[in-house]
């Protein structure tokens, strides 16, 4: 698996040498999951864990749209010390997590709306998408919805140098089908800050009861 495997300082290098703005995944406001999380989400008391969040500007936007019980989860501290500082005082309201989400012993606290734009992409063993699944049902609430944000197949096959695991929603459901429901799904293409267009798969999905 060398040369697929994401790593911490991997990562990190990316944010030390990158300004937040000229990365590829940047959107001054990420439309979609805001208008997905706000669709699918019970009421702005819900409980939100952004995986991969880094130093998105969606944590920012949540909180001006009243959301506040939200979770921000990155592999990269210096990306989560920019969202920090970023933010200033607000960020004391925010649980910011370093953490590799592919760490069997990882422990979250339950979630009501689990989102992810930036990690499941990199995910390529049964072992890593069984662990991401299983922490998905040891993390969701009853009735908890998944948000997933991922490259498609008409995607680049890169990202930062890491080859990315490009899905349809075929896929998708051979990973997760079984214990919940897809919801709805839409493409979506983003261009990246070069003006390179990634065709991004977007998914909702809610745990089986």
């Amino acid at each position: 698996m060398e040369g697929r495997t994401s790593s911490a300082s991997h990562w990190n290098g990316v944010y030390r040498m990158n300004k937040r703005e000229s990365l590829g995944w940047f959107a001054p406001s990420l439309d979609t999951s805001l208008s997905l999380i706000q669709a699918y989400s019970n009421d702005l008391d819900s409980s939100i864990l952004d995986i991969g969040g880094g130093s998105s500007s969606l944590v920012d936007d949540l909180l001006a749209r009243g959301f506040s019980d939200l979770s921000v989860l990155d592999i990269s501290q210096i990306a989560l010390d920019d969202t920090r500082s970023r933010l200033g005082a607000t960020a004391d309201a925010i649980d910011l997590i370093c953490a590799d989400i592919r760490s069997p012993s990882l422990n979250l606290n339950e979630a009501m709306v689990w989102h992810d734009r930036a990690v499941f992409h990199f995910l390529w063993t049964p072992e890593e998408l069984a662990s991401y699944r299983s922490l998905l049902l040891q993390t969701l609430a009853p009735g908890g919805k998944v948000i997933l944000g991922v490259f498609s197949e008409n995607a680049p096959p890169k990202c930062f140098g890491l080859p990315v695991n490009r899905h349809s929603l075929k896929s998708l459901l051979a990973v997760f089908g079984d214990r919940f429901t897809c919801m709805d799904w839409l493409t979506e293409i983003h261009i990246t800050p070069g003006g390179v267009e990634q065709e991004y798969l977007y998914s909702v999905w809610q745990i089986q009861d």
